[in-house]
């Protein structure tokens, strides 16, 4: 078997040094991926903000109305992954609303979910 310790020379040095620029490189990568997932998303969330406030204005929709769709969506999406079936939803103990039982944050104020903490 091959040693390079053995051979006097520092192999196994540059061998980490090389793994470790590597690992940093990937690292720099993902930390610019994460960025523009960060941008992407707040865009999404400034258009998403703009077409709910037209359609409140031109069309006279409520919060409560969104809500609503929002809802029935989500249990269709239950209903379409089984979920319903073997797992209720929950409610949120902080707004009220029924969530997905795998989710750990509410879908409607953002606050954590109580549930089984070993669930995914």
């Amino acid at each position: 078997m091959f040693y390079p310790m053995m051979l006097g020379s520092d192999l196994s040095g540059s061998y980490a040094s090389a793994t470790a620029t590597a690992a940093e490189n990937d690292a720099r990568e993902v930390r610019t991926d994460v960025e523009l997932f960060k941008h992407d998303l707040d865009r999404l969330l400034m258009l998403t903000e703009a077409l709910w406030t037209l359609m409140k204005q031109e069309h006279g929709y409520t919060d409560d109305v969104l809500n609503g769709l929002i809802q029935k969506i989500d249990q269709r999406k239950m209903a379409a992954d089984g979920v319903a079936a073997k797992d209720p939803p929950v409610t949120c103990p902080s707004c009220g609303r029924p969530n997905l039982a795998k989710r750990t944050f509410c879908i409607y104020c953002g606050k954590p979910l109580s549930g089984n903490p070993f669930a995914r």
